[in-house]
């Protein structure tokens, strides 16, 4: 009878442990193409009246686009701003908000763009053909998430290129004047925002930056891997204690880097959850 009971409990354990256990995931080798994915850069803040209709409009560009266009949601002057902000700010002269960058690509002069550009523009990168793509391995454990990034390429390219990668978090909320957004369509009648207040109180703000990873440009990639199957791979990690880990994201892009900020270009991005796995697509 114990003999049974002993193997039950080995049995049990066996089946318990087979349950907990994580299979490990493995990035597969570069491939031979890639999907063009784009990134779409928001500059916001919950000061900012217009910037509910560049949120809504940023949101309608990634669902009409099968999660192909992937948005980043940079705060200002409110309770979720970073240093990415400013940088990016100083470095792209953004000039208003709402605005945003499609892909950091110059337009007429200018890189950060009103909301009315962005979908006409993203549209056009989606139409170019990807010559490098990217993978994300992400872990959590505990209060700590380790990123490890790849960064492929299906031919030779020259000139500076960097991988970059950002933390956003969804639904984030709060109270009091950093969290709280200014509507100035709370009497349009023609907006998804009528009669939700101003300001509007509990706004979920989506895509939001809460951390670089990386150096604020990027990380500079090794010509040596800027070759026809050439893999460049850097591991990061980051205390994500001070947020929902739920709703976190990796997003990782490469970039080609001018000689001024409007030769700059993101040529592919990719998303992932915060404990997931994305491989080449």
């Amino acid at each position: 009878m114990k003999k049974y009971i002993l193997l039950i409990i080995v049995a049990g354990l066996k089946f318990f442990g087979c349950e907990d256990k994580v299979e490990e995931k493995f990035v597969s080798e570069v491939p031979n193409s890639f999907t063009k994915k784009v990134l779409i850069e928001e500059f916001t803040g919950t000061w900012c009246g217009y910037c509910p209709d560049g949120a809504d409009r940023l949101e309608d560009i990634i669902t009409n686009n099968d999660g192909n266009v992937i948005g980043v949601s940079t705060h200002s002057g409110d309770a979720m701003e970073v240093e990415q902000t400013y940088f990016l700010e100083t470095t792209y002269q953004n000039l208003g908000y709402p605005s945003g960058m499609v892909d950091r690509i110059s337009f007429d002069g200018y890189v950060s763009l009103n909301r009315g550009y962005w979908d006409f523009i993203a549209s056009n990168q989606l139409s170019n053909t990807a010559s490098c793509g990217l993978a994300i391995k992400s872990n959590v454990s505990g209060s700590n998430a380790t990123v490890e990034v790849h960064a492929g390429f299906a031919s030779s390219h020259s000139g500076e290129h960097r991988l970059s990668v950002y933390l956003i978090e969804d639904e984030v909320t709060g109270t009091g004047m950093g969290f709280d957004q200014m509507n100035f369509y709370n009497s349009d009648s023609s907006s998804p925002f009528f009669e939700l207040g101003n300001p509007i109180i509990g706004y979920d703000h989506n895509h939001t930056l809460r951390a670089v990873l990386s150096e604020p440009l990027g990380n500079e990639i090794s010509n040596a891997k800027l070759t026809s199957g050439g893999e460049f791979i850097e591991i990061y990690e980051i205390d994500i204690s001070s947020f929902n880990k739920n709703n976190l994201s990796i997003v990782a892009f490469i970039s080609y880097v001018g000689d001024t900020y409007l030769e700059h270009e993101v040529l592919n991005v990719q998303k992932c959850n915060v404990n997931g796995f994305q491989d080449w697509d």
